[in-house]
């Protein structure tokens, strides 16, 4: 490994060292803000919180210590068959299984009713650190298929979200259009930089699969499930909120019975 390329991969790791732990913390005080503004008090607020709590933070935990531990590497030149089972079904089963959970809990569907539309959206704002996959390119690390469109796609994501999130906060025309749009994108980057990562399990300038390889391989047991699941909710919540009127959401809000009637 070139001088250039271990430089690159160490400024990943402190990125994510900054990052990851920030995505947590949003995460949990943004559930834990969402289920007060859902009229959630006392054990009903304590208990669905600490719940998620423990997953997510058991989540990234394992991943992280897996990852700096090596023990994706063991498939790293297995090619394709391998990272499609090592990488694209852990993603599959974790983003699929979460939305199960969390679309068909009471709890979850009345915090998406309470939040602002703008809070979902702007948790894609931290997909900006994607400009790490071209500074990867550059150094001839990864191969320009997949960082190319990963970090372009990443980076313009979370450009995006900023503006749409301010757009929705100041209750923009167009603004909720524009909310599905940046959603819906920032899916189709998702499923790209996927795709593209499957093949540098097959073959890449540093003769390794670079995604399989810490920090990197945090990126696809983590961030893209959990990217995928946030914009889902997003979604969700767009589309709740257009089949019900402001007041009825408000008034909900007001008398503290924000939940749900999915």
């Amino acid at each position: 490994m070139t001088p250039e390329i271990s430089q690159a991969l160490q400024a990943s790791v402190l990125v994510g060292v900054v990052v990851r732990p920030l995505i947590v913390a949003v995460l949990l005080v943004g559930f834990w803000m969402g289920l007060g503004r859902a009229g959630r008090r006392g054990a009903r607020r304590v208990f669905p919180w600490t719940t998620f709590a423990v997953i997510v933070i058991a989540w990234v935990s394992t991943v992280w210590t897996l990852s700096a531990r090596g023990a994706f590497v063991s498939v790293a030149n297995a090619g394709v068959p391998a990272a499609g089972t090592h990488i694209l079904l852990p993603i599959i089963g974790i983003a699929v299984g979460g939305l199960i959970l969390l679309m068909r809990s009471d709890t979850m569907a009345g915090v998406v009713d309470a939040v602002p539309l703008w809070w979902l959206v702007a948790f894609q704002s931290y997909r900006i650190t994607g400009f790490i996959f071209l500074r990867l390119w550059s150094n001839h690390f990864l191969p320009g298929y997949f960082a190319l469109p990963a970090g372009i796609g990443d980076t313009l994501t979370g450009v995006f979200a900023i503006g749409v999130a301010i757009a929705l906060q100041r209750e923009t025309p167009s603004a909720r259009k524009l909310a599905y749009a940046v959603n819906i994108f920032g899916l189709a980057d998702l499923i790209t930089a996927v795709s593209m990562g499957m093949l540098t399990a097959a073959k890449s300038p540093a003769g390794m699969s670079p995604m399989l390889v810490y920090p990197l391989s945090i990126v696809p047991t983590f961030g893209v499930p959990l990217a995928v699941i946030i914009h889902c909710l997003s979604l969700w919540q767009l589309n709740r909120r257009n089949r019900r009127p402001a007041g009825e959401i408000r008034v909900h809000h007001d008398h503290s019975v924000g939940q749900a009637h999915a």
